[in-house]
């Protein structure tokens, strides 16, 4: 069970810097290009927004085809989401990378929950495996936005996005 948990939060990991780090390079872009205060703020409020409308579906569809399908289809939602920032990097594509990278995050974060949840055999256990899984969007959170920095400051948005 520890190889399967190890790489279970080592996927949380990756889709969940994907996602952090758009969420951090997206508005520096969109700064740089003269876009409002305002209009930044809407682009990272819908990194948040595609979760809140897709918590219950993607809840559902996770009980009904377990745990491949659910991550596959995130992986597949991110790398589009990411793939046309990289083509297209325009205010415009960005709000839809936020939507697209926010929902695989969240997809991929119920179904990686639901499946570990299963994985306990009784409360302590539950516990334990919760309290791992707790450590991968705080290492996401690191990961992502300085990866992106780090790009940006390097090689330009479009190596950030391309990274992410």
């Amino acid at each position: 069970m520890r190889s399967d948990l190890a790489r279970l939060i080592a996927a949380q990991i990756c889709l969940h810097a994907c996602m952090t780090g758009f969420r951090m390079a997206a508005p520096l872009m969109a700064l740089r290009e003269g876009y409002s205060p305002a209009a930044v703020g809407m682009l990272l409020a819908l990194f948040a927004l595609a979760p809140v409308f897709m918590a219950l579906p993607a809840g559902r569809y996770a009980d009904r085809r377990g745990l491949k399908k659910p991550v596959a289809m995130a992986v597949g939602v991110a790398s589009v989401g990411a793939a046309i920032a990289v083509a297209f990097p325009v205010f415009g594509v960005l709000c839809v990378t936020a939507l697209t990278c926010g929902a695989a995050s969240g997809l991929a974060m119920i179904a990686l929950q639901r499946h570990v949840g299963r994985l306990a055999n009784g409360p302590t256990e539950l516990k334990q495996v919760f309290s791992w899984m707790a450590i991968g969007p705080s290492i996401s959170n690191f990961l992502g936005p300085f990866a992106a920095g780090v790009m940006i400051d390097s090689f330009g948005f479009r190596a950030a996005f391309l990274l992410l």
